[in-house]
């Protein structure tokens, strides 16, 4: 009896463990179903606040996670004057994001070995030749170029008809930089440039033996899953399917048509829709995706170059950031400028993908990068059972006067120029008129405030930027370029360098005769002015600097027939000056002063 009794005490401890057990499974079970119902009521009202504060016609976004869609929505209007709402199925331009699909497909060739990307760019395209202003003779490599890292310009040159021959319609691209300068020697410092992923698309051409738009569309978009995506509008069903872009101001919304093709098919002429991209993310993060072996894709995603002088982490084809200091983020967005807003982003360890456009120049890379950063780490942490986030508050330290007043100077950042001072024991910056107090956290690092944030104004009126995840950092006797640079940090997803204004005890003549008012032509072969383009730019000398209206800000004379933009989108590039006309040259564009019209 008591062995029967033993036995039945046996089973019941049985039972009541494995009762237990099922009981803890399905409260695990519950509380994640009920974290995920939380992480998608508060994703949706993220949503909703980016909306409605930025005024955005409407927005798409699809998340997945493994082969599973963790969200998916598209919301809002296509079209606002014809009462054409969003769905799935409406196109997009992507604009930049197209540079990842042009450095997947160079990717392709380069497992198959049809190329090496450490290969100078012109043992593929023997028509390329560019000027240089640098001692250095440095070649230009693919990689250079897929990097970001190439020096080239960030724009084609003289608009150069192509030859008429479909399998090379992007040779215009090749011939078309005869007459310009690098900006940077290849590989001394991060150069975006759209320029670089369309010489790439010419290479795509010259190995495949076909016409970029049509190769990509015919052999590689149905590879990566995207068989209705396309390089060319003109294959899309109706001009009506595509979303038209927006650019909101003062209460109205103007229309940019987004439905015809660029010149830079490769580096930003691709149409998509939000299916399309779900598909692709979830074959990117698959096992079969779209290489033949695993290392192909991951060597796309390992940071090449940064350093701390240069410290803009960029993989080939893709930018990069990390997920709470540890997880691999590869991401690249597109646009806004020119109507639409998008970004896709990965976390590969985690097989997590995003992507998300809204038809909006409202929508840039620094509102959809710190949301994707946002979600992903919301998504890591109630993955790992995290339910805090790491203390980021950043400890201050004293410097002395002395390492202060070094770091004085005039810093040209963003197409503009920050005034950096020493005042009563404190560094003062000013930009745009906008006066910051720069804190030491280390002796030559500093985060960034305003009397408006110290008093929590700015949580009602939000910056353009946080200023909590911005610092800047000082660095002196760098190498790159020739004199001292400061360096603003956002949040580790994106960096500015900011050389520090070369500045001299008396200008030249020839300098003042640079200011005035200038119309803007584009430039023909033979330096022949073509049409008239809309705007006017100014230049305008003050003291020990010369500065061009935006988006070019401060220019370095270097020469009395160059000068050098200092910072912004078009920062390193050269700019041709006659002093018998007084005309300015860049890239596709000729200055004309005004007063000699």
């Amino acid at each position: 009896m008591k062995t029967i009794g033993n036995i039945v005490l046996l089973l019941l401890l049985c039972f009541l463990s494995i009762s237990c057990i099922q009981a803890e499974k399905k409260d695990r079970t519950d509380l994640r179903t009920q974290g995920t119902d939380v992480f998608i009521k508060n994703l949706e009202k993220r949503i909703e606040k980016i909306v409605k504060r930025h005024h955005l016609p409407s927005i798409a976004i699809v998340l997945v996670q493994n082969d599973k869609i963790i969200f998916k929505s598209a919301k809002g209007m296509a079209d606002i004057d014809n009462g054409v709402m969003l769905n799935e199925d409406t196109y997009f331009k992507v604009w930049s994001i197209a540079k990842v699909f042009t450095a997947l497909e160079i990717f392709r060739e380069y497992e198959a070995g049809l190329i090496d990307i450490d290969h100078p760019v012109t043992d593929y395209l023997q028509d390329f030749k560019i000027n240089s202003i640098f001692q250095e003779n440095r070649p230009i490599t693919i990689r250079n170029i897929l990097a970001h890292r190439s020096g080239l310009p960030r724009n084609e040159c003289i608009p150069i008809r192509d030859a008429g021959n479909p399998l090379r319609s992007l040779d215009k691209f090749e011939k078309s930089s005869h007459d310009c300068y690098l900006a940077f020697p290849p590989e001394t410092r991060y150069k975006y440039s759209n320029l670089g992923y369309d010489l790439l698309g010419r290479v795509v051409e010259e190995v495949r033996d076909e016409g970029f738009p049509s190769f990509m569309n015919n052999s590689f978009l149905p590879l990566a899953g995207m068989s209705e995506s396309t390089f060319d509008s003109e294959s899309i069903s109706g001009s009506e399917n595509i979303a038209i872009g927006y650019e909101y101001f003062k209460k109205k919304f103007y229309p940019i048509d987004q439905s015809k093709n660029i010149n830079s098919f490769p580096s930003g002429n691709l149409y998509t829709t939000l299916n399309e991209l779900e598909i692709f993310l979830l074959k990117i993060l698959s096992e079969d995706g779209i290489f033949q072996k695993e290392e192909t894709l991951n060597m796309m995603f390992q940071d090449h170059y940064s350093c701390r002088t240069d410290p803009e982490t960029m993989g080939l084809g893709w930018k990069t950031t990390r997920i709470n200091d540890k997880y691999l983020m590869p991401w690249h967005d597109g646009g806004p400028d020119d109507g639409t807003g998008a970004l896709i982003a990965l976390v590969p360890e985690k097989k997590i993908g995003l992507a998300i456009i809204s038809n909006s120049t409202a929508f840039g890379g620094n509102i959809s990068v710190p949301f994707a950063v946002d979600i992903f780490s919301e998504m890591i942490n109630q993955d790992e059972k995290m339910s805090s986030y790491p203390d980021e508050t950043q400890s201050t330290v004293k410097i002395r006067q002395e390492e202060m007043k070094e770091l004085a100077g005039k810093y040209t950042a963003f197409g503009q120029v920050m005034s950096v001072v020493s005042k009563k024991h404190k560094l003062k910056g000013k930009i745009g008129g906008i006066g910051l107090d720069l804190i030491p956290i280390d002796s030559s690092v500093f985060k960034v405030t305003h009397w408006t944030h110290e008093i929590g104004l700015t949580k009602i009126i939000p910056p353009p930027v946080d200023l909590d995840k911005l610092t800047i950092e000082f660095i002196h006797n760098s190498a790159i370029p020739e004199h001292d640079n400061m360096i603003i940090n956002l949040d580790n997803i994106s960096y500015e360098i900011c050389p520090e204004y070369q500045s001299t005890d008396q200008m030249p003549a020839y300098w003042k005769d640079l200011s005035g008012e200038y119309n803007i032509y584009q430039r023909l072969p033979g330096n022949k002015p073509g049409d008239l383009w809309n705007g006017k730019y100014t230049i305008s000398t003050e003291n020990d600097l010369v500065m061009m209206s935006n988006p070019f800000g401060p220019v370095v004379p270097i020469s009395s027939n160059y000068l050098r933009i200092c910072s912004g989108p078009f920062a390193g590039e050269v700019m041709e000056y006659s002093s018998g006309n007084g005309n300015i040259i860049h890239q596709n564009a000729i200055f004309i002063p005004s007063k000699d019209e």
